[in-house]
């Protein structure tokens, strides 16, 4: 009977992770990354709409959110500097 427990809160654990990391990197590093690859191209990139605006499947969308976490990595940096906790 434990087993049955462990390997059900073990699923649910995962599939929750799973669709954490999924809005956190889909939702909010592509909407942080959105306006800074927008303005370092000139408007080029990223291109088009796909699904409702944004293009997380192709790997376009992989790299504007790649980009949104790299923002989201140097502000929080800048931030804990400015503050003094670095």
């Amino acid at each position: 009977m434990e087993d049955l427990a462990e390997g059900f809160l073990r699923g649910l654990g995962r599939a929750l992770g799973y669709v954490f990391v999924n809005i956190l990197f889909e939702f909010f590093f592509y909407y942080l990354g959105w306006p800074v690859v927008k303005m370092f191209t000139l408007g080029a990139y990223p291109r088009g709409a796909d699904r409702y605006g944004w293009k997380t499947e192709s790997h376009e969308g992989a790299w504007v959110s790649g980009i949104g976490v790299l923002v989201f990595a140097v502000s929080a940096m800048a931030c804990f500097h400015y503050v003094g906790f670095i």
